[in-house]
């Protein structure tokens, strides 16, 4: 069973990097490239109480939740990829079992319920901790970029070798229609995430599975749901009592005595049936079932939700400048901004599929405020929106952004541009310039040029081609601000006016 639990872990680590490099354009593969999320039940229910609303893409979470109850936190054993990743580091350097931290065991239910009080009063928190969301981050803004990063630059140094040319430029367009990007995307906010992720990796070597014992709010979720579990631990009569399951238990659920166990933590890792020597340790679904009793004092589950509150308290009255929300450019589709944030669990997959085709969307700073931070925000300087292009509707696994075919998306506001004409070069310079003109995308151009005769700065006339904004065909994809030549801030500029949201 061990080793069948450890193909189980290397098949679901490579199904789930497998969809994340899949969301690029176009987007091709039958399955949905949002699948791991669907299955989350931390996910789906922080979101569906946050949105008041029944999501209907997250039923696989359900059956994770039903197969739970008698098998235990079989997931987080088999099938999470963060908890592979971190199995992986241990193997790697040879992390042993490590110091047992059960004094802060309570930290995760601390957490999750902080969370689901925070949804309750429709704050959406559940981003920051959940494993899923956490790998899937971490691989879009930091992660893949870095390997981008080293990849080319290793390809430019061999390219020198004449010899290798030909291989290389084979081997580049490979890995350029498969896993990555024909060119480097940067995004804002990597540095953070990074920052998180190694904290979550380096605390392996404090011990095995730190983040999945002590903080990981999924676990403490599916530990709730496993409370009556028939899969079981179990040791027969002829423990030798060497403690050899004890110092090989990742998750730190064999008690002193080598025989009891804390069910809940145990996620069926088999290392203790494995490296019994006298063979009488066994996970099965016989014996006794008695219901765990969790150890939660009532002063920590009161503080976890007084917690909860006020963290409701703090991201709804943020204060938010007028000049900040010009900003706030959302996806096509986006729904209103308050469901939108109710909905949104910044899993980055649109940003991830955008960097593919427009690279427009980037994440959130603190544009929209603390509740706002890391969602999908356009920032038209750097990409646009791209005009035939629908996959960050088609990604989305809760429905903050709702899909749309081509046609709709086409037709679809997300803002509206204005010229300013202290910058755009035929209005202060007096002289031709119709790179926006030449880029939009509408079939009807939205930004028109108009032959007007004017007065130069030397005292003589010219006929310049001067350009004006279309409101009404306008839909502030954004083309026309990141193509245009003045250095710095654009000329021509996407605000939110005019956008159209989403609603039921």
């Amino acid at each position: 069973m061990k080793t069948t639990r450890r193909i189980s872990q290397i098949f679901f680590l490579l199904f789930f990097l497998l969809l994340f490099l899949s969301a690029t354009y176009p987007l091709k593969f039958k399955i949905p490239v949002d699948f791991f999320f669907r299955m989350d039940p931390l996910l789906a229910i922080s979101s569906m109480v946050s949105a008041r609303a029944f999501i209907n893409t997250f039923i696989w979470a359900f059956f994770i939740l039903i197969l739970t109850v008698p098998l235990g936190r079989y997931f987080c054993g088999w099938i999470c990829p963060l908890g592979t990743t971190l199995d992986s580091v241990s193997f790697i350097f040879k992390k042993k079992a490590g110091k047992s931290y059960k004094k802060i065991r309570w930290l995760k239910y601390a957490i999750l319920i902080f969370l689901l009080i925070g949804a309750v009063f429709s704050s959406q928190l559940v981003w920051f901790f959940d494993p899923l969301a956490l790998l899937a981050r971490s691989l879009t803004l930091t992660i893949l970029p870095i390997i981008t990063v080293i990849t080319n630059g290793l390809l430019a140094l061999l390219f020198d070798v004449d010899f290798l040319q030909d291989p290389l430029i084979k081997m580049q367009g490979f890995f350029s229609s498969t896993f990555l990007p024909t060119e480097l995307t940067f995004f804002r906010m990597s540095g953070w995430v990074l920052l998180i992720f190694l904290a979550v990796v380096l605390a392996e070597f404090v011990s095995r599975r730190f983040w999945c014992r002590n903080v990981c709010p999924l676990g403490a979720l599916l530990a709730f749901f496993s409370k009556f579990q028939i899969l079981r631990r179990k040791v027969k009569t002829g423990c030798t009592e060497c403690g050899d399951c004890e110092k090989l238990c990742k998750m730190d659920a064999i008690k002193e005595d080598f025989r009891s166990t804390d069910d809940v933590e145990c996620i069926q890792c088999f290392n203790c049936v494995k490296a019994c020597p006298p063979a009488v340790t066994t996970i099965n679904f016989k014996g006794v079932i008695k219901p765990y009793r969790f150890d939660l004092k009532r002063r920590r589950v009161v503080a976890s939700a007084f917690a909860g509150l006020v963290s409701v308290g703090i991201l709804k009255t943020s204060f938010v400048g007028r000049n900040s929300k010009t900003n706030l450019i959302r996806p096509p589709g986006a729904r209103e901004e308050n469901e939108f944030l109710d909905r949104c669990i910044r899993c980055h997959k649109c940003i991830k599929v955008c960097s593919a085709s427009g690279r427009f969307l980037q994440p959130a700073f603190l544009e929209g405020g603390l509740e706002a931070m890391w969602t999908p925000l356009g920032v038209a300087r750097y990409g646009y929106c791209e005009f035939n292009c629908v996959m960050c509707t088609e990604v989305c696994p809760t429905d903050a952004i709702h899909e749309l075919d081509v046609e709709t998306k086409k037709k679809t506001v997300i803002g509206l541009v204005y010229i300013d004409r202290d910058r755009c070069i035929p209005w202060y310079k007096n002289e031709d310039c119709i790179v926006c003109q030449e880029h939009c995308p509408t079939p009807q151009k939205a930004i028109e040029l108009k032959q007007e005769k004017v007065i130069h700065f030397d005292g003589s006339e010219r006929l310049v081609k001067r350009p004006y904004v279309r409101e009404d065909l306008c839909i502030g994809c954004g083309i026309c601000e990141t193509k245009c030549p003045i250095e710095g801030k654009s000329a021509i500029i996407v605000t939110p006016q005019g956008e159209q949201r989403w609603s039921d």
